[in-house]
């Protein structure tokens, strides 16, 4: 009696054990599909990237890092991959418009458009302050809006919000992930904003830009004084005797001696005029695109912002030599 006690009692742990160890593995839920989303350029990739840490979600960028989107043309792989992309983020404007003709061809079914564009109050192209941009605008009868909305972190906030709906309405498992992350994401920008503010409300200086300028929406959040070379999409060109003269005598009469050239730049402009006025070559990080080094680095646009907000700290404000030893 006692053996067969014993031996129904081992058949009873043999069941619980069993129940613990293989039931859960055959009851498993399949595991989360990966949402693939495709971006167009640097600040889309950098926002989705931000906003979906911790979920099952693989983000990528066509174009290349280094490269400029105003000569940029997509490949044939790179329009599979928006095909067949669970999301698609582009920017828009005129140097995307070949995005117009994929998106016909698109399955709206299956893939969702997001045009970070649509996200913000656009401003129109304008030739302020911009020396080369008369013969430009004459040649232009329509109005052209610009691009560059990211450079405000303002406008960076509206198109966050956007691309983090467009990522809930996909992966609603990821609901709270997503808010908490984008909760992070406004709080710091808002931080920058008001860093912002408040070297506006100190300048002293004019923003001396011998390259192009894209800068508009930024310029207008924060009532900054500046003189730039070229506009934001112009190709680059070699500058006119007018224009490098405009931009000397800007520097003369500038209390720091600061030049800004924009990233992945040759710089020649600048270089010229610092050796004329002994000043100081800084870049002013429009964050359109990166540089390889950079995006193996996994730099943030929110770092890219805090380089801006030193450089151009220096470039506005009029401050006494340091004592220190």
């Amino acid at each position: 009696m006692k053996t067969i006690l014993r031996i129904i009692f081992i058949l009873a742990l043999l069941g619980i054990f069993s129940t613990i160890f293989f039931f859960p593995i055959s009851e498993q839920q399949p595991e989360q599909k990966e949402i693939k989303i495709v971006t167009t350029i640097f600040p889309a990739y950098d926002f989705t990237r931000t906003l979906s840490q911790d979920t099952n979600v693989n983000v990528s960028m066509l174009l290349k890092p280094g490269s400029d989107l105003h000569s940029y043309e997509p490949s044939p792989q790179d329009i599979i991959k928006i095909k067949e992309a669970d999301i698609f983020i582009y920017n828009g404007g005129e140097s995307e418009s070949w995005i117009d003709d994929i998106l016909k061809e698109i399955d709206q079914d299956n893939v969702v458009t997001l045009r970070m564009m649509d996200a913000v109050e656009l401003r129109p192209e304008s030739s302020n302050n911009i020396i080369d941009a008369e013969k430009e605008e004459k040649e232009s009868e329509s109005i052209e809006y610009d691009e560059h909305i990211w450079t405000s972190p303002k406008n960076t906030i509206k198109i966050s919000e956007k691309i983090a709906q467009a990522l809930i309405n996909r992966s609603p498992d990821d609901t709270s992930v997503i808010q908490r992350n984008l909760d992070k994401f406004k709080e710091e920008l808002n931080a920058l904003h008001k860093d912002f503010k408040k070297l506006a409300k100190e300048k002293t200086g004019t923003l001396i830009v011998a390259d192009r300028f894209p800068f508009s929406y930024f310029v207008a959040d924060y009532d900054l004084d500046y003189l730039a070379a070229f506009p934001g999409c112009a190709e680059q060109a070699e500058a006119s005797a007018k224009t490098i003269a405009e931009l000397d005598k800007a520097i003369k009469q500038n209390p720091e001696k600061v030049i800004f050239t924009l990233e992945l730049s040759n710089a020649k402009i600048a270089q010229t005029l610092a050796k004329n006025n002994k000043a100081k070559i800084l870049t002013w990080h429009s964050a359109h695109n990166i540089s390889q080094k950079d995006f193996d680095d996994n730099i943030t646009y929110l770092e890219i912002m805090k380089n801006n907000l030193n450089n151009l700290s220096e470039a506005l404000h009029d401050r006494p030599e340091s004592n220190e030893s």
